[in-house]
């Protein structure tokens, strides 16, 4: 375990214990978790009451339309166009877990954070961020996890999501715009912080977005790592552009851009290696979190084993990703900055 030295070593029960501290406890390991805290609070996660499943009807066809005159013979013939998509809930936990003795040692912590509620915020900062790595990752196939964001919106076609094949079923794709081009170097191919004319990595971002709206169904929140967003920032500051900005207020800033109305947030979690960076696009109405109830990072009661002078608890969560409609969710991938 990491240790501090002063006279003695600090392990989690001394850190709590027998100083004069303030009562906080600073996490300085997780990724924090954009994407999850966005999900909790755009309307994103749905509570169900139970299942081991979760059904989603789609319709993927209509029905015929036709003219007629007099008494012209009309089409009977039954048209299918109905499925429905499945999707199996998945389960992770954290344990918590404290000895009577180091129980008993920070009971004398005058002020200071007990070290029961320090290692459940511990637990419950290890549950949030597992789950944001899991929507911005893959499920492994054979394996426990919720599907992420790598399955349902994937850089590659013929996917199987939610128990239907992509490449029989090709209107259960998602949209992805493949792009191999610097992202802030200008159409006529010059690499500068200086607007020219149209920056390829905006263009590409147009082309994605174009392909991924109908009508007014249009993406409301990007997600993508700090390598993209910042060159998206870069732009915005650049030397050829000038800002208006309300009085008392800093001039150029870049931060929190916006793209054609649509939200974009930086996740430290969103896959990104050279030459493949990401962008996804995505419409949240069509992009849900489902949580089972009563397994909304829960946490269960204290229990002590047989043979041990301890007890341990859990965070449980029990969540699975789904989507209603993969073609309205899209990716724009292979990104150099």
């Amino acid at each position: 375990m990491a240790a501090t030295q002063t006279t003695e070593s600090w392990d989690a029960a001394w850190t709590l214990t027998g100083r004069a501290k303030r009562k906080r406890l600073t996490d300085n390991i997780s990724d924090s978790y954009p994407t999850l805290s966005e999900f909790r609070k755009g309307k994103m996660v749905e509570t169900e009451t139970g299942g081991k499943e979760i059904q989603e009807d789609l319709m993927y066809a209509l029905n015929s339309w036709g003219w007629f005159d007099g008494y012209d013979p009309l089409n009977t013939d039954a048209v299918d166009g109905i499925t429905a998509a499945f999707y199996q809930f998945r389960y992770g936990y954290v344990p918590t877990t404290i000895s009577m003795t180091e129980e008993t040692e920070a009971r004398n912590a005058d002020g200071a954070m007990s070290l029961l509620e320090a290692k459940m915020k511990q637990s419950m900062i290890t549950a949030f961020d597992g789950v944001n790595a899991q929507l911005l990752s893959a499920a492994v196939v054979g394996g426990k996890s919720m599907l992420g964001l790598q399955d349902i919106v994937s850089t590659t076609a013929g996917a199987t999501v939610g128990g239907i094949n992509s490449t029989n079923e090709t209107w259960w794709d998602n949209t992805r715009v493949a792009y191999s081009t610097n992202y802030s170097t200008d159409k006529f191919g010059v690499k500068s912080t200086v607007y020219t004319d149209m920056y390829n990595g905006i263009l590409a971002m147009r082309d994605l977005w174009n392909a991924v709206s109908e009508g007014n169904d249009t993406p409301d929140l990007a997600i993508t790592d700090f390598n993209v967003y910042g060159a998206y920032e870069a732009i915005f500051e650049s030397t050829g552009f000038m800002r208006l900005t309300p009085k008392d207020t800093n001039g150029v800033d870049g931060t929190r851009p916006m793209f054609r109305g649509m939200k974009i947030i930086p996740d430290r979690d969103a896959p990104y290696a050279a030459a493949d960076g990401r962008i996804y696009m995505l419409q949240t109405k069509y992009l849900k979190l489902k949580i089972q109830e009563g397994k909304n990072f829960a946490k269960t009661p204290y229990r002590e084993p047989a043979n041990q002078l301890a007890k341990v608890a859990f965070v449980v969560l029990g969540a699975q990703l789904t989507t209603n409609h993969r073609a309205r969710q899209g990716v724009l991938h292979a990104i150099t900055v």
